[in-house]
């Protein structure tokens, strides 16, 4: 299970998910973090599609563990748009699951400035209204808390087990 944040009004764009999407979106408002895996081939695929890429065969749904890793970043120090504009920097993330799927999402962190391909991240879900919640990544270790803008990071415990800010 993945943790759910209810922060109040959803200050983002709208989401407006096809019917394909919306389980993705359901999902992770009930603390679940799901892929595409296909019960002909075994093949796990993200974004959702109405056929297997692999094979053809239409695919059914999985629950992950919500942890993975960063497959390669970027870091977005400025965009034109609020409330994006406010948030920068952020990291924009593909995320590879141990389960077989990569996922694109945003990462939060303590500090942009220290995040490497190969770290690992967890999952947790920001509410959006009562059916929907949107998935996103963080580093393990990380409290959040909200804010205006979403979930702000306000405390790490590092490897050692230490606090910082």
């Amino acid at each position: 299970m993945i943790e759910v944040i209810d922060d109040g009004e959803w200050i983002r764009p709208a989401l407006d998910p096809s019917a394909l999407d919306l389980a993705y979106f359901e999902a992770a408002a009930e603390g679940r973090l799901i892929v595409q895996r296909c019960d002909s081939c075994d093949h796990r695929q993200f974004p959702p599609k109405t056929l297997c890429t692999n094979c053809g065969a239409t695919p059914g749904w999985m629950q992950t563990a919500g942890v993975g890793e960063i497959h390669t970043f970027t870091v977005v120090r400025r965009h034109g748009v609020e409330p994006f504009r406010s948030m920068a920097p952020f990291i924009l993330a593909m995320i590879d699951l141990p389960e077989g799927a990569r996922l694109m999402g945003n990462v939060v962190v303590a500090d942009p400035e220290v995040v490497r391909v190969g770290d690992p991240v967890e999952a947790y879900a920001l509410r959006i209204d009562a059916r929907m919640a949107l998935p996103l990544w963080r580093t393990p270790g990380l409290e959040l808390t909200g804010g205006p803008d979403g979930p702000d990071m306000v405390v790490g415990i590092d490897a050692a087990g230490d606090s910082r800010p």
